[in-house]
């Protein structure tokens, strides 16, 4: 897996400590790795590097002549492949004279370390340079020498090497223990990082807690030896003494509390209990530089001043000022004499310079499309900036242009910002505004979402923006000539929300944060919605003057907004969760679909009556919930019936001037889905292994609401009173058709009075370029009996299918679009046409359109085209029948290939770090954001990001930042990083054999030290084979035998693995593939071996030498690092099930054993079905969720653990007690759970439950403490994330958080496994959890209920008055 992170290089120069993820069969686990590069220190001092080297001396670098510099080969005299061992007595010795000589170099190199800085840099300078020449010559592996020792600890992530004293020579390592997965400050959750000591040896040669005293972080260990007063244990910590002298609750202990983080200094020796004394505080870093904390430390050897990192600044504490603080009388803590380091950097910051991005179409791309004079345009926003687009009829390109005028392309341009623009302004969404101009106007404008970069704080704000071919970019140099500008920045002027001097939150008067994807603009363009983060539904009037014909006289007008309440008129909430809002203008803008969660959990609709909106202004009505709650019913569209549709053809020819007009022929029904239609999937049998539970197919069904009664439909146009079916045909023609004659009679005798036959249809309003609703015969107010939501149809002709939405409805065909869920993928949609035959008949046919591939689909703004993503291009298709009849992939294609994104980073950053902030105050699931002082924090940050020269570096600020709201789950992650991909490419991933290896000098080759070995019961694990390429399983069925531990390894494709540094130089690029061993045979037996060394010994002549070397090729097939990973897991998973099984067997019970290594999808719950069903008939049962990474299926945990046997079954022939019980396997023994510090979100509140509801006991260590929920929905402009926690829990006992956020589950029973122990792989957590049940069994035991003995007596032996037997 490669090395997480360099720790450092040791005080003699010669060692580097480094952290990596371990390769032993083992949960996860961050170990310390010790690499000796034997040959540096003699190389150095050959080289000249010595005392009496002088500042301004030369250092030369003699060649070093080993007597193993020649190259190793396969090949021996005979052909044969293979490499002749070192003798063991003789590598003895080398060995012992090795440790000899590497105790003598330490004591004089622990003299050098006193030395002056440029001598100790020399020294390190001319180590480094002998291993880049030795690199060079392609001979690291032999001539360095490099001997890597694992640290035998487990969890260690840091640490340093100290030498007790002179005497003892007791080496000690001073080391950190696990390390903090979130970005939180004043931490005290069980991976709050804490400080060790193990010296080989002492205190039973165990690892000994020296900062158990407080809960908090102890991290970044460093021995301090200057000053002629002993050796001191530098640290980090962010504790402080308890102002109030007492404990403080469960989150400290003696007398601590979690702080600010600064530098203690506690003495050296330590004793079996800590540290010897109170650590002292060196520095009190917050105080001093505005709330900034101590970030990282360092001691700078030559002088004993200690270097550290504020904010993005260096700082230095000179030795005196260290003493001072250690040894005078008064230690009160004050100001620290920190100084700091003048350092400058020169570059041409090429990181800053600006960026030129690809523009990538995606999911997360918003778009919208509109029709122009010449031609129809894509409104594309992405990436934080707008585009505008041509939409090509007859393909994505329209022409090859030659020159010469001929052929031009169609124009695309920018819309927002403008050059020098990119990167200070984030537009989220923009929407074109339907007839916002008149008819003779080319002009066109969009409704933009974005952060107003006026706002320090980078608030959402609203803005009117022109997208036609004449308009200049906005939010950029040319802005400056907008008519609607602020003269003194040349940027557009937002009309709602932006800068504030109250703030931007929602209290103080500002949008607040807007889930971009609800902004919704009415296809009349005179309205548009959105939902924020506070649950709060707005619409708002679109501010334009839509009288005004000419640029001169179009100006912003006033806008009105109205907040929706919190329930409609049945008392549902209308806004729960913002992934389940979805807001559905009505085609003349009066009325609003509201697609929302009930409190049930179901979904439903809701219709808003916002009022006329030729009035200019919202008028709010009712708020009417369409569709009971006892099912789902989504995916609003806006329609006619297909009876309207023949309505209208013969309405027409009574009034053509009206029914022509674009000011009616409103929506008359509401079509949506619904999964009323409840239908079991698969096997309905509740009863079989694995307690199956019904399934639903997940399936719906088309319905229809008509908004109108027949009474209102017959005032408004009569011609309804003639045709009143909806679906008329069949059996009902016979009924429609008299109506029908009665129409055309009436038509035919048209006359002065016929043109009164639909006069109601005339209105004293104005006539408006868009369609005017009509009016919905809602039910009367305040009546619960769903009277007009129950006057909805399905339409039975359509099948029921796994839907996801429908699309919309043809503009001049009463057909359907829909799109459907293809193989459970969201983002592979197919897209088909329900074409409805001709009225009256009711039959509809099926046309497949798309066959999967679709990622989105949509209608633009005005409901004119139908947007569909796919394969990354935008397809614009106009909604009519012509158009979908001979839908073709490769037209109406907008032509965004070739556009790229402009950022400047420097902007771009600020403009990250502001949304970030932003952020976490509006999605933090506390308002308050635990009483932090926010608007402090972003002031106390802003100049760091001021300095930011890379995007590592924002995130570094951004953690920071993050970090002061004290809570788990904050992760700063993703985001764009110049120069990564190519270190992530799978060309150069290295691939592994399955194996655990040691680098073996002896045998010239690696020897292997272990074979991991999963449950051999289930050949495949999630669909993935769970073996070593090196084992019994895989290698016998490809004839070929297995290799065991001792076997060595000393060849790979060709080429031998002592020629290069690492093994792992010759796997790269190879998982997957098959790879060539030559190995050689210790310990594994093979006739093919034999047959070899037999043959050699005849060609020797030797027929007694049984240590003839002889090797043997495999073929085998290398895994992923991924695949290696999950071996090594699923390796520790079986053995440590088996280890639970057998100690309970000795203990005398029977045991079921489920580990979990997270809670997330169907892995976590095939693992739980897998292990527990066929135990579950255990006396006890341990669920193991040590290391569980969290997810969220504790609920189906839980309620699977509740079951209760209550009845039991007996077949006639059982004479054991029973065959089975009901509750259907419900588990009757004694259940533990076990966890630890890294046991974390969702595997902690599974661990609660279990308390809680008081289903078992809890073993192990306090765990990690994040209860707080995620969504991952507060993206930043780059794909970035600073993630807001922001779904609480609480309940009557605990409060907020469970009693887990911050703090972590505490167990029934404490028990820690040792460092040291755990390395050797003991796990004293297992052993204690089979004491407890075995303990607990002893007093409650677990068998079956004996049976109630005979049935009732049914025989006939009683007589009655005359003697027969009753």
């Amino acid at each position: 897996g490669g090395i997480n992170s360099v720790v450092g290089w040791d005080e003699d120069g010669t060692s580097i400590l480094y952290s990596a993820h371990g390769d032993q069969v083992g949960m996860p686990d961050v170990r310390l790795y010790r690499l000796r590069l034997s040959s540096l220190g003699g190389a150095v001092r050959e080289a000249g590097i010595n005392s009496t080297i002088g500042a301004g001396d030369e250092v030369s670098i003699p060649k070093v002549v080993h007597s193993d510099d020649t190259e190793h080969t396969l090949d021996d005299n005979s052909g044969h492949k293979y490499i002749s061992p070192v003798n063991a007595n003789e590598k003895t010795n080398q060995t012992k004279n090795k440790k000899k000589n590497n105790n003598d170099e330490k004591n004089r190199d622990d003299q050098q370390r006193k030395l002056n800085r440029e001598k100790e840099r020399q020294h390190r300078h001319a180590a480094k340079l002998l291993l880049s020449s030795q690199s060079r010559r392609g001979l690291v592996g032999s001539n360095i020498h490099p001997i890597l020792e694992p640290v035998p600890l487990s969890e260690a992530v840091e640490g340093v090497y100290h030498t007790t004293s002179a005497a003892s020579n007791t080496e000690c390592i001073y080391f950190t223990r696990v390390k903090q997965s979130s970005n939180t400050k004043r931490y005290v959750g069980g991976t709050a990082e804490n400080l060790w000591s193990y010296c080989p040896g002492e205190f039973n040669d165990l690892a000994i807690p020296l900062t158990a005293d407080y809960n908090g972080t102890s991290k970044s260990p460093i021995v301090y030896s200057h000053g002629g007063h002993g050796d001191w244990l530098f640290f980090m910590s962010d504790r402080a003494v308890d102002s109030s002298g007492s404990i403080g609750g469960a989150n400290q202990t003696s007398g601590w509390a979690a702080s600010s983080m600064d530098l203690w200094a506690a003495p050296l020796p330590v004793t079996l209990s800590g540290f010897s004394s109170t650590p002292t505080r060196l520095t009190n870093v917050a105080c001093q530089y505005n709330g900034m904390e101590l970030m990282e430390i360092a001691v700078d050897q030559s002088n004993g001043a200690v270097v550290l990192r504020i904010g993005a600044d260096l700082h230095y504490m000179s030795m005196e000022a260290i003493e001072e603080k250690l040894y005078s009388s008064k230690k009160a803590l004050g100001e620290t004499q920190i100084q700091q380091l003048p350092i400058a950097v020169y570059s041409d910051f090429s990181s800053m310079q600006e960026r030129i991005i690809p523009l990538r179409v995606s999911k997360n791309t918003i778009f919208d499309a509109y029709a122009t004079s010449y031609g129809v345009s894509a409104l594309i926003s992405s990436r934080g900036q707008t585009y505008v687009a041509p939409v090509i009829p007859d393909g994505k390109l329209d022409g090859n242009y030659g020159g010469g005028g001929l052929n031009m392309p169609s124009r695309r341009y920018k819309v927002a910002p403008g050059t020098g623009g990119g990167g200070m302004v984030r537009i989220l969404c923009a929407k074109n505004i339907p007839h916002s101009t008149g008819n003779d106007s080319d002009e066109r404008f969009a409704l933009v979402l974005a952060t107003d970069p006026l706002s320090p704080t980078g608030e959402h704000a609203f803005y009117i923006i022109r997208t036609d071919a004449m308009a200049s970019p906005s939010f950029g140099f040319s802005s400056l000539y907008e008519t609607d500008t602020m003269e003194e920045t040349g940027l557009p002027v937002p009309f709602i929300g932006g800068h504030l001097e109250s703030g931007g939150s929602t209290k103080d008067g500002g949008l607040g944060s807007i889930h971009a994807e609800t902004v919704t603009v009415s296809p009349c363009g005179r309205r548009f919605s959105y939902a924020n983060t506070d649950g709060q539904l707005i619409v708002v009037t679109v501010p334009i003057d839509y009288k005004g014909n000419n640029r001169q006289g179009r100006h912003l007008a006033s806008v009105d907004k109205v907040v929706l309440p919190w329930e409609n008129e049945q008392s549902q909430p209308l806004y729960r969760d913002t992934n389940l809002v979805q807001l559905v203008f009505s085609p003349g803008g009066r009325y609003l679909a509201i697609e929302h969660t009930a409190r049930n959990a179901f979904k439903v609709i809701s219709i808003a009556d916002l009022g006329a909106t030729a009035v200019g202004s919202l008028q709010l009505g009712r708020i009417v919930q369409v569709t009971p709650d006892r099912f789902n019913s989504f995916s609003v569209v806006w329609g006619r019936e297909s009876k309207d549709f023949a309505v209208d053809e013969h309405a027409s020819k009574l009034q053509p001037s009206k029914t022509d007009s674009a000011s009616h022929g409103g929506a008359t029904a509401l079509f949506f889905l619904s999964d009323r239609d409840i239908n079991l999937e698969g096997d309905t049998n509740p009863w079989g292994t694995r307690a199956p539970a019904p399934r639903f197919d997940g399936h719906s069904c088309v319905h229809v609401l008509p908004l109108r009664s027949l009474k209102d439909s017959i005032e408004a146009n009569e011609v309804n009173a003639f045709i009143r079916a909806s679906f008329g045909g069949g059996g009902a023609s016979e009924v429609l058709a008299r109506g029908m004659k009665e129409l055309d009679l009436m038509l035919k005798g048209i006359n002065a009075a016929s043109e009164d036959i639909g006069s109601s249809n005339t209105t004293s309003e104005e006539e408006q370029p868009y369609v005017m609703d009509t009016p919905i015969s809602f039910e009367k107010e305040n009546e619960a009996t769903f009277k007009f939501a129950r006057t909805s149809y399905r339409l039975d002709s359509i099948p029921a299918g796994k839907y996801v939405k429908i699309v919309c409805q043809l503009s001049d065909d009463p057909s359907l679009v829909i799109a459907t869920n293809k193989d459970q993928k969201y983002d592979d949609l197919e897209l088909s046409l329900l074409a409805i035959i001709d009225y009256p008949s009711d039959r509809i046919n099926e046309v497949s359109l798309y066959d999967g591939g679709i990622e989105v689909v949509d209608m633009s703004t005005d409901g004119a085209y139908v947007l569909i993503l796919v394969s990354g291009e935008v397809q614009a298709v106009p909604r009519t029948v012509a158009k979908f009849n001979y839908l073709a992939s490769d037209k109406n294609i907008a032509a965004t290939d070739g556009l790229h994104v402009s950022v400047w980073p420097a902007l771009e950053y600020q403009q990250m770090y502001a949304d970030s902030w932003r952020l976490f105050r509006d999605y933090f699931y506390d308002a308050e954001l635990h009483q932090i002082e926010w608007d402090e924090v972003f002031d106390r940050y802003l100049p760091l990001v001021e300095r930011c020269g890379k995007r590592e570096e924002l995130d570094d600020v951004m953690r920071q930042m993050g970090g002061e709201l004290s809570a788990l789950h904050v992760f700063v992650m993703y985001g764009e990083y110049d120069g990564h991909a190519s270190f992530t490419a799978n060309e150069i991933a290295i691939a592994s054999l399955g194996v655990t290896l040691r680098r073996s000098t002896e045998m010239n080759g690696y020897e292997i030290v272990e074979i991991p070995e999963s449950d051999p019961d289930f050949h495949m694990r999630d669909r993935q084979p769970m073996y070593s390429p090196l084992s019994e399983q895989v290698l016998r069925l490809s004839g070929q035998q297995a290799l065991e531990p001792g076997d060595i390894i000393i060849g790979v494709n060709g080429e031998h693995v002592m020629n290069v540094p690492s093994i792992n130089m010759l796997l790269r690029g190879k998982a997957g593939e098959s790879v060539r061993l030559e190995v050689q045979r210790v310990t594994s037996k093979s006739k093919v071996t034999e047959l070899r060394r037999a043959k050699m010994r005849l060609l020797k002549g030797n027929d007694d030498d049984e240590d003839i070397p002889a090797t043997e090729p495999l073929v085998v097939v290398p895994l992923s690092s991924y695949e290696r990973d999950e071996l090594i897991y699923a390796a520790w998973e079986w053995k440590t099930r088996e280890r639970a099984k057998i100690l309970a067997a000795e203990s005398g019970f029977t045991l079921g054993y489920v580990h979990l290594q997270d809670m997330s999808g169907a892995p976590a719950t095939n693992a739980f079905a897998r292990e527990f069903y066929p135990d579950h008939d255990k006396q006890a049962l341990i669920v193991d969720v040590r290391h569980n990474a969290g997810g969220n299926i504790h609920s189906w945990l839980l309620d699977i653990l509740q079951r209760k046997a209550w009845m039991y079954w007996q077949f006639r022939g059982d004479t054991d007690g029973g065959l089975m019980w009901d509750e259907h396997f419900a588990f009757r023994g004694h259940l533990v759970v076990l966890i630890d510090e890294k046991t974390g979100s969702d595997g902690e509140i599974f661990a609660r439950g279990v308390s809680e509801l008081g289903l078992g006991k809890i073993v192990g260590k306090r765990s990690w403490g994040g209860s707080i929920g995620l969504k991952f929905d507060n993206n930043l402009v780059d794909g970035g994330i600073a993630t807001a926690p922001e779904i609480g829990v609480y309940n009557d006992k605990y409060g907020w958080g469970m009693g887990i956020e911050q703090m972590g589950v505490v167990p029934d029973v404490e028990v820690d496994n040792n460092p040291r122990d755990a390395y050797e792989g003991e796990d004293t957590q297992l052993e204690v959890a089979i004491s407890v049940l075995k303990e607990w069994l002893k007093n409650e035991e677990v068998v079956l209920p004996k049976n109630p003995g005979r049935p009732k007596n049914m025989s006939k032996k009683r007589k009655d008055s005359e003697g027969c037997l009753v």
